[in-house]
Parts: structure tokens; C-alpha cells; sequence
């Protein structure tokens, strides 16, 4: 993911990095035009580029590199750290306990939006928490 990080004075150059990082002249095109939007976009890199010279490129043009965080994320860290049981953090986030459990101990994997939930919940617990329950009139 690509967040503008200040004025996209310099589109031109951030398309070229960007096209000399595995994009398609297309693709970078329409990245700088989604960046000076929106202010971020997502797109995928060559496997090959290195991210963290990618990263410190795109500084400089007022760009930053952001990446997905791997997804062997210890789940019962997260939840640890909010002090849940189980069975409270499966209530709060809509999960099944036992399917919680399972991922937990490694039997499966949960999927990417749960994932996603989970990290949210775990940067931002008041806003998932106002998010997912209202108050009893």
C-alpha cells in the first residue's frame, strides 16, 4: 500500500519508480492518479524489488511504502493483550468459540477479513468495540 505522505509535487517520478519496481506503465498511472485522490492505493511490486529501498525512494517524493503484516500473527497475543478470555473475545468480535480455539492451537487458519478484524481490534479495541455494540436504550 502506498499512503502520500504530502503534496504529490513529483507524480512523474513516483510513476517511474513505480514502473521500475515491476508495474506496468498503466498500473503506475493509475496509482498516482489514486494517490492524488484518495491519498493512498494499493498495488503489488515485483516479489524481487527491495521493499526497503522501494520505501526509502518513495520518501523522498513524500510517498510511503506500507505492507500487509504477515498473517501467522499469534491470535491468542492479541487477545492476551486485552486481557480476553476466549470466550469473551469470540462474543465481542462475532467469532464461534471453538472455531477461535482451533485457530488458536493451530488446527486452522482463520481468513484474511478475520484477520483484518483481529488487527483492528487489537490497534484500536474502543472503536472496534463502539463499532460492534450500542447502547441499550
Amino acid at each position: 500500500m502506498l499512503r502520500r505522505i504530502g503534496a504529490l509535487d513529483k507524480g512523474v517520478s513516483v510513476a517511474r519508480r513505480l514502473f521500475a519496481s515491476g508495474l506496468t506503465l498503466k498500473q503506475a498511472h493509475d496509482a498516482i492518479n489514486r494517490l492524488a485522490a484518495l491519498g493512498w492505493v494499493v498495488c503489488a511490486v515485483a516479489k524481487t524489488e527491495d521493499l526497503h529501498l522501494l520505501a526509502n525512494d518513495l520518501a523522498t517524493l513524500k510517498v510511503e511504502l506500507r505492507r500487509k503484516l504477515p498473517s501467522s500473527e499469534d491470535i491468542a497475543e492479541m487477545r492476551a493483550r486485552r486481557g480476553l478470555s476466549q470466550r469473551e473475545y469470540a462474543e465481542l468480535l462475532g467469532l464461534d468459540l471453538r472455531t477461535l480455539q482451533n485457530w488458536e492451537q493451530g488446527r486452522n487458519r482463520p481468513d484474511p477479513a478475520a484477520v483484518s478484524l483481529m488487527r483492528v481490534f487489537d490497534r484500536a479495541p474502543d472503536v472496534v468495540g463502539e463499532a460492534l455494540t450500542e447502547p441499550v436504550a
